[in-house]
């Protein structure tokens, strides 16, 4: 094992050890697209072309192609920026604004073996950061809303021949919530604090093919299963409790119990088309259909309380209702190279929002968007490759006119999110 693989390993482990803890920001309701430098470049529209690690997560099939063993460690930055204007133009926001990391990494290896590879992936496929004011119009909906996914997958494909390869996986996603709103108790008090945590780990699978027609037309196409989360932790209540909230508790100056909410990530699917006319140029077409329809309502349980004032209080609004829908997604990119060792590449891609109307809310204010990427690669030695990209999203505006926490989020809602991406790949 040469010095530099060994670098290159610690290096990979001390990023995910500092910073895979930070939270994620999300894009297409809290779906995160940061995969990979290489791919985000050609539109993220890589499911049939999947010929560098992070084939881990866009379509394991594709490892078939790598041979030996490769790793890819890399970063992405997000930036997201939102506004909120009410209807009548008295009211003007904007979010907190914040820069969030997010670290992806990838390990294939075909043991030595001429039919198999198997990968190890890490990322963050599911993330949400929306941080509104303590005292803006939203704060009786939310205050701030995160969740923060880490996602590892384990992956093996068959070649099955020149023509066929086929992958199946396992998917481990580990995830916090932590919501945050203001309580107003109606009695001439001060608003009291709403606090939400908690965690699961749950797990899934992906099943995956890949077809090489020839030399130019390759295809791609992969499933991945819905994931099922029973989220345990607390809710917390304090400040303005004793003014308002003291006889229906019976406690001085803060309240804590159990809480359950179930959550479901949803299953998709995913059409890959790669198309090389030459040595020079690759054109990648992605079609991808996501059931968000799993989300029906968001609805919190309290084991450990038997009070029923406070059971009363606590079910105020209880559950949510959601009705989401499916949506499709799709993606185009190319590559051209410009000489054996440095490649340049564009992309564009365009999400549907899976959030109707009715039950828009601020916490997630997810609208039909559009993104463009750009990016390159650059072979540092024949072992060593280095990827960066760029991706800008912009969320049509979105008028919203609900009886949502009474109209108080009526209003026109704007976001834009930029984002940058940087990959190194290491073969061996």
């Amino acid at each position: 094992m040469s010095f530099s693989f060994i670098k290159f390993s610690l290096f990979f482990s001390w990023t995910f050890l500092t910073v895979s803890s930070v939270f994620a920001a999300g894009s297409g309701a809290y779906r995160l697209e940061v995969p990979d430098a290489a791919a985000v470049g050609k539109g993220s529209a890589f499911a049939g072309e999947a010929n560098n690690p992070s084939s881990v997560y866009y379509n394991p099939a594709g490892m078939t192609q790598l041979g030996g063993s490769s790793m890819s460690l890399g970063l992405s930055l997000i930036q997201p920026k939102g506004s909120y204007e009410s209807n009548e133009g008295d009211i003007k926001t904007k979010m907190q604004r914040d820069t969030h990391m997010i670290p992806h990494g990838y390990f294939v290896t075909d043991l030595g073996t001429e039919k198999f590879a198997f990968g190890l992936g890490v990322t963050s496929s599911w993330g949400l950061v929306t941080d509104w004011s303590q005292e803006s119009f939203a704060k009786y909906s939310t205050t701030r809303a995160e969740v923060s996914n880490k996602d590892y997958m384990f992956t093996v494909a068959y070649e099955v021949n020149d023509h066929w390869s086929l992958a199946a996986g396992v998917d481990v996603d580990d995830s916090l919530v932590n919501k945050q709103k203001k309580l107003n108790l109606g009695l001439g008090g001060p608003d009291a604090n709403f606090k939400l945590k908690g965690d699961d780990v749950s797990a899934g699978f992906r099943v995956a093919g890949l077809y090489k027609l020839n030399d130019r037309h390759q295809f791609g196409l992969m499933y991945r299963s819905p994931i099922e989360h029973k989220y345990k932790g607390k809710v917390y209540i304090d400040e303005g409790v004793a003014a308002g909230l003291g006889a229906a508790f019976n406690i001085p100056d803060s309240y804590q119990t159990d809480v359950i909410s179930k959550s479901t990530l949803p299953d998709s699917i995913v059409l890959g088309y790669s198309y090389k006319p030459d040595s020079k140029w690759t054109f990648n077409l992605d079609i991808e259909w996501m059931n968000w329809s799993l989300v029906n309502k968001e609805e919190l349980a309290y084991p450990t309380e038997t009070d029923l004032s406070r059971l009363a209080l606590l079910n105020t609004g209880n559950p949510v209702s959601r009705d989401w829908i499916s949506v499709f997604s799709g993606a185009f990119g190319v590559q051209y190279s410009v000489s054996e060792r440095f490649r340049v590449r564009g992309g564009y891609y365009h999400h549907q929002s899976p959030v109707p109307n009715d039950t828009w809310e601020p916490n997630l204010p997810d609208a039909v968007s559009h993104g463009l990427t750009t990016g390159f690669g650059y072979d540092l030695s024949k072992s060593l490759t280095l990827d960066l990209a760029w991706s800008g999203i912009y969320y049509m505006p979105r008028d919203i006119d609900n009886s949502v926490n009474n109209g108080d989020n009526n209003g026109t809602y704007k976001q834009w999110t930029n984002l940058m991406y940087m990959t190194m790949t290491y073969k061996f």
